[in-house]
C-alpha cells in the first residue's frame, strides 16, 4: 500500500504547473463556461485543448484570510476571532444569503 502512494507522488513530481495570462473578456468566458458545465477553470481548458479532466466531484472555493480578516469577521458577527469554524460558517450563511435574495440560489 505504501508503495502505491508514493508512485503516486511520484508521478505528481513529474507534472509541470503552467500559468498563463489571458485577457480578461477570456478568462471571465473560461469560468463561465466551465461553472456552466461544472468543471474547474483549469479543467476548462484541458477540455478545449482536447486533454483528459475530471467533473468536479464536491464544489469548494478556498479562500484565505489573514488574521486581520479573522478579527474583522468576527467583530462584524459578534464573535471572537479564534472561533474560525463559526466564523467560516457565518461567511457561508452570508453568502448564501445574499445569492437567496437576489433569486440565483
Amino acid at each position: 500500500m505504501a508503495t502505491n502512494k508514493w508512485a503516486k507522488e511520484k508521478a505528481a513530481l513529474k507534472k509541470v504547473q503552467l500559468h498563463f495570462d489571458f485577457r480578461q473578456g477570456i478568462l471571465r468566458a473560461l469560468r463561465h463556461d466551465a461553472a456552466d458545465i461544472n468543471i474547474n477553470t483549469s479543467d476548462m481548458v484541458r477540455k478545449i485543448v482536447e486533454l483528459p479532466y475530471k467533473k468536479v466531484q464536491r464544489t469548494r472555493l478556498g479562500l484565505s484570510f489573514s488574521s486581520q480578516d479573522f478579527i474583522d469577521l468576527a467583530k462584524r458577527y459578534g464573535l471572537d476571532h479564534t472561533a474560525e469554524k463559526e466564523i467560516k460558517r457565518r461567511v457561508m450563511e452570508e453568502i448564501n444569503l445574499y445569492y437567496h435574495k437576489q433569486g440565483r440560489n
